[in-house]
C-alpha cells in the first residue's frame, strides 16, 4: 500500500512539473507571438504603401502616356482625312454615298467607325448589294460598291396595261430585293413588268417572298438569257393562279407558264417560234406548262409583202350566170367549146386566222 501511494506521489509530482512548465512555455509564446504580430502588420503596411505608391506612380505614368497616345492618333493633322477613292459596277454615284455615309475631308480617320459607316449606308441604299470600306493609314479610305442588278420591274395589280417603267419604280433583282429607280429608267426599258397583288404595297429594301413573283424573277432572267440574241423578249407577266404565270411577248403571243421545270418550258417556247416561222406564221398563243401535245394557235403573219396579190386566178370551165347575152345561141355555143376557158378570182383572207 506504501509503494503504491509513493507511487501516486511521485506520478503527481512529475505531472505538476510538466504542467508548470506548460504553462510558463504557452506564456512566452503569448508573449512573443503579440510582439511578432506587431511587427508582421508594420511590415505588411510599409510594403502596402510601398506598392501603393508604385501603383499609383505607374497609373499616372499609362494616363499620362493615354492622352499622349490620344493626342498624338485622334488630333494629330497626320491622321486627317485627306482622299475617298470610289469604285462601282454600276453608275450610283459617288456623292450619293457620301451623303449618307456622314464622312467628310478633314475628320481624323481613326475616330470614323467603318461598321457604322457602312450600315448607315446601306440602310439608305438598298440597290447596293456588298459595300466595302478600308481605311488607309494614314488618311485615306477606299470604298468599292457592287449594286444589284436588276432582272424586272414590280408593278402593283392596279397598274395591269400600264407597265410603269420611269424613275421611281420598283426594280427587283434575282434574289427578289425591292429597290427604286432613281435615274436612267430607259436603261431597264427591255426588262419585264411583274403585276402581283401581294406585293402591291412592297417597299424599296425589302424582299420579296411571295412564290409566283420569286419564279417570275427566275423566269424573267432565264428568258433574257435564252433570247439575249434574239428580237423575242418578254414585255410582262402576271399570276392568275397559285401554280401559273401568264407572260406576254412583244410579238402579242400569250403563254402560259408553270412555276417548275422553267427551262424546260423556255425550251419549247423556242420550238413553237421556230416552227412559226418555218411555217411563215406568228405564235398566237401556247401553254407550255403542258410537256406533251401543247396547246399552241399559230396565226397568219400580219406583215406581209405588197407584191403578193390579193386575189388569185383560178381556171374555171363554167361561164358565171350574171354574165350578158345577146342570144341564146351564143350561149350554147360558148357552153359547148370546153376548150374556151375563163378566169374567176378567189380573195385571200387578209385577216388573221387561228389555226
Amino acid at each position: 500500500m506504501r509503494n503504491r501511494k509513493k507511487r501516486r506521489k511521485g506520478k503527481g509530482s512529475r505531472f505538476g512539473l510538466r504542467s508548470r512548465k506548460k504553462s510558463n512555455h504557452s506564456l512566452n509564446v503569448r508573449v512573443n507571438s503579440k510582439k511578432s504580430i506587431r511587427v508582421r502588420r508594420k511590415i505588411f503596411f510599409m510594403k502596402a504603401l510601398k506598392w501603393s505608391a508604385v501603383m499609383m506612380l505607374a497609373g499616372l505614368v499609362l494616363i499620362g502616356a493615354y492622352r499622349g497616345i490620344d493626342s498624338f492618333l485622334f488630333e494629330s493633322p497626320k491622321f486627317s482625312l485627306r482622299n475617298i477613292s470610289y469604285e462601282t459596277d454600276g453608275d450610283l454615284p459617288k456623292q450619293r454615298i457620301l451623303k449618307f455615309s456622314g464622312i467628310e475631308i478633314g475628320d481624323n480617320i481613326l475616330r470614323i467607325d467603318l461598321k457604322d459607316v457602312r450600315q448607315q449606308i446601306i440602310d439608305q441604299l438598298p440597290q447596293i448589294k456588298e459595300l466595302s470600306i478600308v481605311r488607309d493609314l494614314p488618311g485615306d479610305i477606299s470604298i468599292s460598291v457592287n449594286e444589284r442588278v436588276p432582272v424586272a420591274w414590280l408593278n402593283g395589280i392596279d397598274d395591269i396595261g400600264a407597265e410603269r417603267r420611269e424613275v421611281g419604280g420598283v426594280l427587283l433583282d434575282l434574289n427578289g430585293h425591292a429597290f427604286l429607280c432613281e435615274h436612267s429608267a430607259s436603261r431597264y426599258d427591255n426588262l419585264p413588268v411583274i403585276f402581283s397583288e401581294e406585293c402591291s404595297h412592297i417597299e424599296a429594301g425589302q424582299r420579296i417572298h411571295a412564290l409566283t413573283v420569286i419564279r417570275g424573277i427566275r423566269l424573267a432572267a432565264d428568258f433574257s438569257t435564252a433570247f439575249q440574241s434574239s428580237t423575242v423578249r418578254l414585255k410582262s407577266l402576271r399570276s392568275e393562279t397559285d401554280y401559273s404565270l401568264i407572260g406576254y411577248l412583244n410579238t402579242n403571243a400569250e403563254i402560259i407558264f408553270g412555276l417548275n421545270e422553267i427551262d424546260r418550258q423556255i425550251g419549247d417556247l423556242k420550238l413553237l417560234l421556230s416552227e412559226a416561222k418555218r411555217r411563215g406564221k406568228v405564235l398566237s398563243s401556247a401553254n407550255v406548262m403542258v410537256k406533251k401535245n401543247t396547246p399552241v394557235k399559230f396565226a397568219n403573219s400580219v406583215n406581209r409583202d405588197s407584191s403578193i396579190p390579193r386575189a388569185l386566178p383560178v381556171i374555171s370551165r363554167s361561164v358565171p350566170r350574171a354574165l350578158p347575152s345577146k342570144d341564146k345561141s351564143s350561149q350554147t355555143q360558148n357552153s359547148d367549146n370546153p376548150s374556151k376557158l375563163v378566169l374567176k378570182a378567189i380573195p385571200i383572207d387578209s385577216g388573221v386566222k387561228n389555226q
